[in-house]
C-alpha cells in the first residue's frame, strides 16, 4: 500500500523541482535579455542607428534592418528559446495542450530559416515582376502568440519586403496575458533595435481579431496594406505578384496562397487551386481550379493574408464594422471588392507558410460563444442581401435580435456603397463568380420543411453513436429548435439540411446525413406524393421510423402496409413547395 503513495510523492517532488527550475531560468533569461536590449550599439552599426539603410552583413549575420545589438539580442533570444525547448520537451503534453502547437519543436527552430518548403509552380521563378513604387504597411495582430512564431513572422516578413517598398509594420497586441506569456515582454526591447519603422500598440482589454485588425488598417499610412496572421513564414519574392494585382485595379484584393504545416505530423498541404465560395446562408464551399502561375478568381479569401490598397479600404470603410470576435470579415471584404468593381484573386506565385494548431490558440474575443459568428453573419446578410433573403437566412441563425444594436453601422455601410455606386448584388455574384453555388431557395429548392401530416413534427437530425441520424422533432416555430435542422428537397435530387448535409441511404444501421456530393447515387432522394413517402433514387426503399432506435431507417416500399413490429411508417408532407412542377416530375407516373 505504501508503494503507490511513495511513487506519487516522488512524482510530486520532481514536478515541483522542474517548475522551480523553469521559473528561475525564466527570470534569469529575462534579465539577461532585457539587459542586452539596452542602448549598447556596436561601432559597426553606428551608421544604421543614424537611419541609413545598408546591405545585409553576411560576415556578422546581422540583417540590414537591425542594429548589431539587436542582432546579438535576437541570437540570445533564439538560444534561450532553444534551451527552453529542451525543458518543454520533458512536458510536451502540458505545453501542447496549452497552445495547440508543438511548442518544444517550434522553439527549437531558428528564428529565421532558409529551408522553408516551397510548393509554388516552377514557372513562378521565371516570371520577372516590374519594380513597384507602392509603399507597404504591414498589419499583424496577435494574442498570446508563441514568441518563436511571432518573431519568425515579423522577421521573415520584413526581410522579404524590398527596402524601397517597406513603409511600416503595425503590430497590435490584443491584450495578451503577459503573466502566462512573459516572454512577449521581450518584444518591445527587440523592436527598438530595428532600423525600419515598426509600431507596436497594445489593447489592455481584449477587443477581438476583427476590431484590432481593422484598427491597424486604419492607422496604416502606406499606399497598400498587407494584413497577415502572426504564425506564418514568408520568403523573398512573395510581394511582387501581389502588388501587380492591385496595380491593375486599386479595388482588387490580392491574396497569397497558404501552404499549411502541421508540425505534430510534420506534414504539409497546400491551398493552391482552391477557391472559397459561399451560398446565401453564408455556408463555405471550396471550389477548384487548375493549378498554374496565373492569379485566379475567388469569391472570398481565408482572412489570414491579403493585400489591398489604402485608397480602396478607406473608400469602403475597411471591413468588419460592428462585428465582434472573428468570422465573416473575410467574406465582407470580398463582397465589397466584387460589388464595387474589383476582383478578389488568389496569387499562386505568392506563398505564405501557415503554421497549423491542433486547436485555435489565438482567442481573439469570446470566440467560444456562437453569438459572435451569428452576429457577424447577420451583419453581412443584412448589408449585402435582399430583405427577403435576409429573413429567410435569419430563420437559420436566429440573429435578428442581436443585430438591432448594429443597424446604424449597417445602414451607414449600405449608404456608403450606394454613394460609391457599388451596384453589383448576390445574383450577379452567382452568375459571374460562383456559378456552381446554390442560389436563393426560389431557384434551387423544390420544397422544404418536411413534416408529418399534422405539421407538428419535422424531419431533423440527431447525433447517435457518431452519426447524424434522421429523426422527427417539434417543427420550427413550435419550439426553439433552429430551422437549420429542417430538410429541403433540391433540384439536385437530394434531401439536404441547410449546412450541406445530405440524406444518405447507404449508411450502416439506418439512414444518416453526410456531406452532399451532388451526384445522386446513394444520396438520390425522391418524394412520392401518392404514398406521401420519402424514397431512395430507385424508388424501392422508403423511410420509416425504427421505434426502438428513435430514428429513421429504410424498408422496402412494398412493405409499408405490413411492417414488422417495432417499425412505423409516418406519412410526410412539405410545408412549403417552391416548384410544384419539379415535385410532380419526381413522383410515380
Amino acid at each position: 500500500m505504501m508503494y503507490p503513495i511513495l511513487k506519487k510523492l516522488v512524482v510530486l517532488v520532481y514536478a515541483s523541482f522542474v517548475i522551480v527550475v523553469l521559473v528561475e531560468l525564466r527570470e534569469l533569461n529575462r534579465s539577461r535579455l532585457v539587459e542586452s536590449l539596452g542602448n549598447e550599439v556596436h561601432p559597426a552599426a553606428a551608421s544604421i542607428n543614424e537611419g541609413e539603410v545598408q546591405e545585409e552583413d553576411h560576415s556578422s549575420g546581422a540583417l540590414y534592418f537591425e542594429t548589431y545589438a539587436g542582432y546579438r539580442a535576437r541570437l540570445q533570444i533564439q538560444e534561450s528559446l532553444q534551451y527552453g525547448a529542451a525543458l518543454k520537451k520533458m512536458h510536451d503534453s502540458a505545453f501542447n495542450a496549452r497552445e495547440g502547437y508543438y511548442e518544444s519543436y517550434l522553439d527549437s527552430l531558428p528564428i529565421i530559416r532558409d529551408d522553408i518548403k516551397d510548393f509554388g509552380k516552377k514557372g513562378c521563378k521565371d516570371i520577372v515582376y516590374k519594380k513597384s513604387p507602392l509603399k507597404v504597411s504591414v498589419v499583424m495582430n496577435y494574442h498570446n502568440e508563441l514568441l518563436s512564431l511571432l518573431l519568425r513572422s515579423i522577421y521573415t516578413v520584413i526581410r522579404s519586403i524590398p527596402p524601397d517598398n517597406f513603409h511600416e509594420m503595425i503590430l497590435i497586441d490584443d491584450a495578451s496575458n503577459l503573466t502566462a506569456h512573459y516572454d512577449l515582454t521581450l518584444l518591445e526591447g527587440l523592436l527598438k533595435q530595428l532600423t525600419v519603422p515598426v509600431k507596436q500598440h497594445r489593447f489592455e482589454e481584449n477587443v477581438g481579431l476583427i476590431f484590432s485588425r481593422r484598427w491597424g488598417c486604419q492607422q496604416a499610412t502606406g499606399d497598400v496594406v498587407l494584413v497577415l496572421d502572426s504564425h506564418i513564414e514568408v520568403k523573398p519574392g512573395f510581394l511582387g505578384p501581389l502588388l501587380e494585382v492591385v496595380e491593375r485595379n486599386y479595388k482588387n484584393i490580392a491574396a497569397p496562397v497558404f501552404d499549411f504545416w502541421d508540425t505534430f505530423k510534420d506534414s504539409y498541404w497546400t491551398y493552391d487551386g482552391n477557391t472559397l465560395q459561399f451560398d446565401y446562408y453564408l455556408t463555405w464551399m471550396f471550389g477548384n481550379v487548375k493549378r498554374s502561375t496565373v492569379p485566379y478568381r475567388t469569391a472570398a479569401i481565408l482572412g489570414g493574408a491579403f493585400l489591398a490598397t489604402k485608397q480602396f479600404l478607406d473608400e469602403v470603410d475597411y471591413f468588419g464594422a460592428g462585428m465582434e470576435g472573428w468570422g465573416s470579415e473575410n467574406i465582407e471584404i470580398g463582397l465589397k471588392s466584387w460589388y464595387c468593381g474589383g476582383e478578389v484573386l488568389y496569387v499562386p506565385c505568392s506563398r505564405v507558410l501557415h503554421y497549423t494548431a491542433r486547436r485555435q490558440p489565438i482567442v481573439h474575443g469570446d470566440r467560444k460563444k456562437p453569438r459572435n459568428l451569428n452576429l457577424n453573419t447577420g451583419i453581412v446578410a443584412k448589408t449585402y442581401f435582399t430583405d427577403e433573403m435576409y429573413w429567410d437566412v435569419n430563420k437559420l441563425y436566429l440573429f435578428d435580435v442581436d443585430i438591432q444594436e448594429k443597424m446604424s453601422l449597417i445602414n451607414a455601410t449600405k449608404a456608403r456603397l450606394r454613394e460609391l455606386q457599388c451596384d453589383k448584388d448576390f445574383t450577379w455574384m452567382r452568375q459571374n463568380v460562383m456559378t456552381n453555388v446554390d442560389s436563393y431557395d426560389g431557384e434551387t429548392i423544390i420544397a422544404k420543411e418536411l413534416s408529418d401530416l399534422e405539421g407538428k413534427m419535422c424531419l431533423s437530425r440527431k447525433s447517435v453513436d457518431g452519426k447524424l441520424r434522421v429523426v422527427l422533432e417539434t417543427c420550427y416555430g413550435l419550439s426553439l429548435r433552429p430551422i437549420r435542422d429542417s430538410a429541403r428537397l433540391t433540384i439536385w435530387t437530394d434531401l439536404r439540411l441547410y449546412d450541406r448535409q445530405c440524406l444518405d441511404w447507404g449508411a450502416e444501421g439506418g439512414l444518416a446525413y453526410f456531406g452532399c456530393h451532388y451526384e445522386q447515387g446513394n444520396q438520390g432522394t425522391f418524394y412520392n406524393p401518392e404514398l406521401k413517402a420519402i424514397t431512395d433514387i430507385s424508388r424501392y426503399q422508403c423511410m420509416v421510423m425504427d421505434l426502438a432506435a428513435g430514428y429513421m431507417v429504410s424498408k422496402p416500399c412494398k412493405d409499408l402496409d405490413n411492417l414488422a413490429a417495432g417499425y412505423e411508417f409516418i406519412p410526410m408532407q412539405f410545408k412549403t413547395v417552391y416548384n410544384p412542377v419539379a415535385l410532380e416530375r419526381q413522383s410515380y407516373q
